[in-house]
């Protein structure tokens, strides 16, 4: 437990370092920054099954809120990253001069948008979070494994299925964010995992082919409300065909990464982790 929080505590740090002094974000800084917001939010998550509810629902409302104000900055850089992928996927010269003009449509220069000023009050929001890590009461052991990780772990698990059998956007959605507040929660651990029945290389593998995906989702969403507008729309249905070509692979291989890691029951996943810290059981 004490390993956790000192994670958290540096992760408040890192957003504290990033802000200092800034007037504006760039892309590398508001990706950092919501990252570590995630980091945080996972951790009071699985400090919410500790006894400390109240504590982690104020802590996890003032981040989300956080995120959201850097929300829009990401989201456009991620879809411009995006197509300049399925461009490079492609040696078709139709596809590649459609993926030219939905950029110069949809997503045309906007240098404020995708380096916004820096949000004010952000750093109040990660100096009250680490104050609020000081001032937390902890008792080592307790049940941190069948309330905590055991229990997030069965819920991402049970997301994880669910979204292979409805193969719906909103449910892979669902699942990445419980999938990647799992990878959040052992990565403070991780070296003590190397030898041990919990693959977090696994893991992390389907975390970036997870986000590969709503990348992929999100523009194939922001390119249909997009197409609506355009006076050319054919672009935009070259376009779209990629994306759907690309998503399937992508879902092809989630699902295999999904049985992989998450193939355990929730018992067995809480063995290995027990062996793993070299914890009595009920610990």
């Amino acid at each position: 437990m004490t390993r956790l929080i000192e994670a958290a505590r540096a992760q408040d740090e890192t957003a504290l370092t990033l802000l200092k002094d800034q007037t504006t974000l760039d892309p590398d800084r508001v990706h950092d920054l919501r990252v570590t917001v995630k980091r945080l939010r996972a951790l009071w998550r699985l400090m919410a099954t500790q006894g400390h509810r109240k504590t982690a629902e104020k802590r996890d409302k003032a981040l989300r809120d956080a995120a959201r104000r850097l929300s829009v900055a990401r989201d456009r850089q991620v879809m411009g990253e995006t197509l300049d992928a399925l461009r490079a996927g492609t040696r078709r010269d139709y596809e590649q001069a459609a993926v030219d003009a939905v950029r110069r449509m949809a997503l045309p220069e906007d240098q404020a948008a995708v380096a916004p000023a820096a949000p004010e009050g952000l750093e109040t929001v990660f100096s009250d979070d680490r104050a609020a890590w000081d001032a937390l009461t902890v008792e080592e052991g307790t049940e941190l494994l069948r309330k905590g990780f055991g229990r997030l772990y069965a819920d991402a698990r049970q997301r994880g299925f669910e979204a292979i059998a409805e193969n719906r956007a909103s449910v892979w959605h669902d699942f990445r964010k419980s999938a990647k507040a799992q990878l959040y929660l052992l990565d403070p651990i991780a070296d003590r995992l190397d030898d041990s029945d919990v693959a977090i290389k696994d893991l992390k593998k389907l975390g970036r082919r997870l986000g590969e995906l709503h990348d992929l989702q999100v523009l194939e969403e922001f390119l249909r409300q997009a197409r609506k507008e355009a006076d050319d729309k054919e672009p935009f249905a070259h376009v779209r065909q990629m994306i759907g070509r690309r998503e399937a692979a992508v879902v092809e291989d989630c699902e295999k990464r999904t049985r992989r890691f998450f193939g355990p029951k929730p018992k067995a996943f809480r063995q290995a982790l027990r062996q793993a810290l070299n914890l009595k059981k009920g610990g």
